[in-house]
């Protein structure tokens, strides 16, 4: 996801216990989906329920594109006046979400942005709270779509559109800022907000009311990125040493989850089965994909085939499959970006299974 900026500096800490750890055998076969042309921490690709990505390619004349991919890739395209476009969720039912710019630049601050819904024959323009600009960051199985917008004063504020219309979330009382990032089937919302004392926190929607979930002992900032079907909420938070470090929260408690050995780390993720994924800073200038599950942070380094050409810097999602959707880099001259999917496989006794790299798309 998520899906914010999270430009805090690599800080050496201890190396966690599992870095120090023997290797473990190989869990999931790769699928390389294709390139992807544009990277940033504000925005991440999504994995839908039924396993469609949703993220964004370079079309023949270089102009990056919302795009799908089930079988194969489609392209979503852009809403009419708009250049380029990026999407950032889907569900089952076939509805994409993300937003249109009306330059070919996706960072050009003087460009406009709206948020969008696609479904299988037409791109709706969801509009604004009043402001210039929109994103749409999220989408549940009701076709409940999250996002934020600028108002007026051109203050920025979480929203949810539904019955086709876009709802103010608002902030905290006393804040300006506030954004959502993720919707669950029960409408419960996570995201971000301002706090009287101008911090950003980590807060939950439950029937658009506002509840600030805080941060780790010693923080001061949190942002809450994604949550599962019971309502578990995961994100990344300041910590002690001004540290940042991955976080759970359920039952009204916040867990710190760690990092591989390295500063920050965060939790992008969670399937209902609490397996949650993100990255984290395993030396003080690179970052590894990882995997949270039964109270350990485990490197998906470790859990694919070695001596492959990629390196996974980034897990953006997983599915309740296990299916997790990376970031991966390729070792050598031509290091190049690229969407990775890995496949749960099942090792057989002998513990000798090596995965398969396999293409979707035609390079």
């Amino acid at each position: 996801m998520p899906r914010i900026s999270w430009a805090f500096s690599f800080i050496a800490l201890p190396l966690a216990a599992i870095l120090s750890g023997a290797s473990l055998s190989p869990r999931y076969e790769l699928v390389d989906i294709g390139t992807l042309p544009w990277v940033s921490d504000d925005v991440a690709p999504h994995l839908s329920a039924s396993g469609e990505i949703s993220w964004w390619q370079a079309t023949p004349d270089r102009i990056v594109h919302a795009s799908a991919w089930a079988q194969f890739p489609r392209d979503v395209g852009t809403l009419e006046g708009f250049a380029s476009s990026i999407a950032s969720g889907a569900n089952s039912n076939g509805q994409i979400v993300g937003w249109s710019v009306s330059g070919k630049n996706l960072v050009d601050s003087g460009a406009t942005t709206h948020a969008f819904l696609s479904t299988r024959t037409q791109l709706v323009d969801l509009g604004t709270l009043g402001g210039r600009d929109s994103k749409a960051t999220g989408i549940n199985e009701s076709g409940q779509v999250v996002g934020f917008s600028s108002l007026p004063d051109q203050s920025r504020h979480a929203f949810l559109y539904q019955a086709g219309r876009l709802v103010d979330l608002g902030s905290l009382p006393g804040g300006a800022f506030s954004a959502a990032y993720a919707i669950n089937n029960n409408g419960l919302v996570a995201g971000a907000a301002e706090t009287p004392a101008h911090l950003v926190h980590a807060v939950i929607w439950r029937n658009n009311h506002i509840a600030d979930l805080g941060t780790l002992p010693g923080g001061s900032r949190s942002r809450a990125l994604a949550l599962n079907g019971q309502g578990d909420i995961v994100g990344y938070s300041e910590a002690d040493q001004a540290e940042t470090h991955a976080f759970l929260y359920r039952e009204g408690h916040m867990q710190d989850l760690g990092s591989l050995g390295f500063d920050p780390a965060r939790a992008n993720a969670i399937n209902d089965h609490r397996q949650i994924v993100g990255a984290s800073g395993v030396s003080q200038f690179a970052r590894h994909a990882f995997i949270w599950e039964n109270g350990a942070m485990q490197d998906l380094n470790k859990l694919i085939s070695s001596g492959g050409p990629w390196r996974l810097e980034e897990a953006y999602d997983i599915t309740d499959q296990g299916q997790i959707l990376c970031l991966g880099t390729r070792s050598g001259a031509n290091r190049d970006r690229h969407l990775i999917l890995l496949n749960p496989v099942a090792a057989p006794p002998s513990g000798h299974l090596q995965p398969t790299v396999t293409s979707a798309y035609l390079h």
